[in-house]
């Protein structure tokens, strides 16, 4: 029954460095979506092993693909030699098939000799907030959560943060950690740090920085983090910035209103022009509206017809209509 299923191992990476991450994977395809697979956990000497969730998805061709994986970190140099534990092929209770994986051989990279064993090999991300959000208090508790996650380096070689908390304007009290089950294989720690601001201002807490090994480029990186930097405000500190931000609203509310006065005066006077040109038999009354639409737009007075006309297309584009009729009212109004 072995023989019947197509079983495939993979190693995502044959070469590594030390403490890199890297995955080893057994499938198997199945026509029973309720069939899994167990094995035991693998024991490797030098090398940490973690079982992922086994997994049993549907393909593209209505077939199921039943999936064990294990995350690998050796840190010893060296070629390391993979043997897996004999799979089972589990179903109705019962194991009905086995299989025995063929010896994978790991090629592992020594770190440089200067770098600490501490040091993650992978990059690590941090975010984080503050809580309550807003403007602090002086003197009030408050809570900075901090969530550092990587996909490629277990928590055992995240950053020290904890260490770096020192602040000259903050009161730290100690901090509780807590290490969320793993996500899809994703590392991640949570720290929620109790704090007291003391004085006014932006909030002054520690910036996080730490070097990690790039892999991919054999170099040393660093991460700087630097905090959120709320206000901290008193009552009389928030009740001038209250008047402050009241008076902001009424200058821009002011200027809005004169913003679109202007514009409906605007709008008004070339309305009355384009009025005006509908009866040609007044040409002072164009002439008034013109004189109007100018002061409207805040341009020149004593425009002449060519002058005033240059300014309307610059201003509204251009317009052979009006051009046309304030031709025909030049002609009418020196006609005699």
């Amino acid at each position: 029954m072995v023989a019947d299923l197509p079983w495939t191992i993979q190693l995502e990476d044959a070469q590594v460095w030390q403490r890199e991450r890297t995955t080893l994977t057994v499938e198997v395809q199945s026509t029973d979506r309720f069939a899994t697979l167990e094995a035991s956990l693998p024991r490797i000497e030098g090398v940490d092993v973690q079982a992922l969730p086994a997994t049993n998805e549907a393909s593209v061709d209505g077939k199921r693909i039943l999936r064990l994986t294990w995350q690998l970190s050796a840190h010893t140099p060296g070629k390391q030699t993979l043997q897996l534990p004999l799979i089972r092929y589990h179903l109705n209770g019962r194991d009905a098939a086995q299989w025995q994986p063929p010896p994978q051989t790991l090629e592992v990279q020594a770190l440089p000799p200067y770098l600490p064993p501490t040091l993650p090999v992978g990059n690590v991300q941090i975010d984080s907030h503050i809580e309550p959000n807003g403007v602090l208090q002086p003197g009030h508790l408050a809570y900075w959560h901090i969530r550092l996650h990587s996909d490629t380096v277990n928590t055992a070689q995240f950053p020290p943060i904890l260490k770096q908390m020192r602040s000259s304007g903050v009161e730290l009290f100690p901090a509780k950690v807590a290490k969320p089950a793993d996500d899809n294989g994703q590392y991640r720690l949570d720290y929620h740090i109790p704090f007291k601001p003391h004085s006014n201002g932006r909030l002054d807490l520690p910036t996080l920085q730490w070097h990690w090994f790039d892999p991919d480029t054999a170099r040393l990186e660093q991460v700087q983090y630097t905090p959120p930097r709320p206000w901290v405000l008193g009552w009389i500190g928030r009740g001038v910035m209250g008047v402050f931000s009241l008076l902001a609203v009424l200058a821009g509310v002011w200027f809005g209103v004169k913003l679109v006065g202007k514009h409906w005066r605007q709008w008004r006077s070339k309305q009355r022009l384009l009025q005006a040109l509908q009866a040609l038999d007044s040409p002072q009354q164009v002439r008034n509206a013109m004189r109007d639409c100018a002061t409207a737009h805040g341009w020149a007075e004593n425009l002449s017809v060519a002058q005033w006309l240059g300014c309307w297309e610059q201003h509204y584009g251009i317009a052979d209509n009006v051009r046309r009729q304030l031709q025909a009212m030049e002609r009418i109004r020196f006609a005699t």
